[in-house]
């Protein structure tokens, strides 16, 4: 897709975004998660975090006495609208910061167009080479994958004993990447991969997959994919007496996964998460009634995670010198916040320096946290 192009679709799409006209003062800050499709609980959910934030913010005088204005756009995680949002952030020169993407396959295309207009950005995205690509213009808040990937492989070989593995992903960059940390953390352990087999994101039947994977009798299946793959493949594990310890990513960490494998089929799944549970802080359970009274619901899995990348974003806003996109790029780095999960500090390739990672497993129809 040429330039041209880019600029005519996205201004197609801004049309239809619902962008309403904002004062000269106002300090205009975009984001992006998908809104729709299967992931939409998890990107709205990190929309209505950040946009909680910004309302309370504004509630207290905004920023040094501007407003803050959000404006969400859905990017339905997938590449190609990435870049479209992406473009339509950065041809409004209203726009001086976006929180944005949740997908890695989405933000690694859009990291580009991001740095070329000098945007500064904060991302949930969590594949470690996002952070290595040297861009300048973004900062992640978030623990990356090679925590992501560690945790449970060390957790299954040093506290469970188990030692044959087989791996599964859905040939994303998220999925292949953190299946491919999972194992050389696994081997590293002293345990043995015996078989690595790629899906395409839009499979739902894996019965023969599922049927060759138990020749090689695992005690351990790692799945890097996304919903509804991730339930659908432990629910024909079961379904076809495959019994080995099913792991997961953070992207299963919702209760969809539990409903559509089945409470009892879902007990033991272990997932991956870089958010601690809402009622686990004061912090958290005032958060939590806040989005209820706000949203008119419960928070969703990545609400506290939105709040947080707000906090920083405004943080870098405060500290600006002008009001533009250079003088927020200026303090992004060097920011250092307290937020709702915790302190938030950048090394030089932008990764916060105490970014946590839990480990939670299914029992009784909900996940519970495992303390380690």
């Amino acid at each position: 897709m040429n330039r041209t192009r880019i600029l005519l679709s996205a201004a197609a799409l801004l049309f239809t975004s619902g962008a309403m006209p904002v004062l000269a003062d106002d300090i205009v800050l975009g984001g992006s998660a998908p809104m729709s499709g299967a992931q939409a609980e998890f990107g709205q959910s990190q929309i209505d975090g950040a946009q909680l934030y910004f309302d309370q913010l504004n509630e207290k005088g905004g920023i040094n006495g501007n407003k803050v204005v959000f404006r969400p756009l859905d990017d339905r995680a997938d590449p190609r609208q990435g870049t479209l949002v992406a473009q339509q952030f950065c041809d409004d020169s209203a726009v001086i910061g976006v929180i944005g993407h949740m997908n890695s396959g989405v933000t690694m295309p859009a990291l580009d167009i991001y740095s070329e207009c000098g945007m500064p950005q904060v991302v949930p995205a969590t594949n470690p080479e996002l952070m290595r690509m040297g861009f300048k213009t973004v900062v992640r808040p978030v623990a990356n994958d090679f925590v992501q990937g560690a945790l449970p492989a060390k957790y299954v070989t040093e506290k469970l004993g188990l030692k044959n593995a087989v791996l599964v992903h859905d040939k994303t960059v998220f999925g292949q990447g953190i299946a491919g940390v999972f194992k050389d953390n696994f081997e590293a352990g002293g345990g043995k991969v015996s078989g690595s087999y790629g899906t395409n994101p839009e499979d739902v039947d894996f019965s023969a997959l599922i049927a060759s994977i138990k020749l090689e009798n695992p005690d351990v299946v790692y799945m890097g994919a996304g919903m509804p793959q991730l339930a659908l493949f432990l629910k024909q594990m079961r379904e076809q007496g495959l019994k080995a310890q099913f792991i997961g990513p953070d992207i299963g960490f919702t209760i969809d996964f539990i409903t559509q494998v089945g409470a009892v089929s879902a007990e033991g799944a272990l997932m991956t998460f870089q958010l601690p549970p809402y009622d686990s802080s004061p912090e958290l359970k005032d958060f939590s009634d806040r989005h209820q009274a706000r949203f008119g619901r419960a928070p969703g899995p990545y609400a506290s995670l939105g709040f947080a990348n707000a906090q920083v974003m405004a943080a870098a806003v405060e500290k600006a010198e002008s009001l533009d996109r250079a003088g927020v790029l200026a303090q992004l780095h060097g920011v250092t916040v307290e937020t709702l999960l915790g302190p938030v500090a950048f090394d030089e390739n932008g990764e916060n320096t105490t970014a946590p990672m839990y480990l939670y497993v299914v029992k009784d129809g909900k996940f519970e946290l495992i303390k380690q």
